[in-house]
């Protein structure tokens, strides 16, 4: 299209690609038209999602989104960082990809 990578639309597209709304996300388009290479199914997706690895910080990031579910708590999830929102904002930095327990993410909603 004549676009440098700096151009707006290029950064735009790089947002749009990683929307993660089935509807409106550019990989989801390209799934669509059979342009991606997927490495596992569908069913394999959804497993993940539910059940994480664990011996990963994945399993923390899932314990602890659950617990804030269930505790009706808004809460911000990164790679490495989970938090508790609200008048007493809790954060705790998870360095270690590899560490599946961490006894201040265990507290925190504890706490809650």
């Amino acid at each position: 299209k004549g676009v440098g990578w700096d151009d707006e639309k290029v950064l735009m597209m790089d947002l749009q690609y990683h929307n993660i709304c089935r509807g409106a996300g550019l990989y989801y388009l390209a799934d669509r038209k059979g342009l991606v290479h997927r490495e596992f199914g569908e069913r394999e997706v959804e497993e993940a999602m539910e059940n994480p690895p664990q011996t990963t910080r994945a399993k923390i990031r899932g314990d602890f989104v659950r617990r804030a579910n269930q505790l009706k708590k808004s809460y911000s999830v990164d790679w490495g960082y989970l938090k508790l929102n609200g008048h007493f904002q809790k954060t705790v930095i998870c360095k270690d990809p590899f560490r599946s327990r961490d006894p201040r993410v265990e507290r925190m909603i504890s706490s809650s």
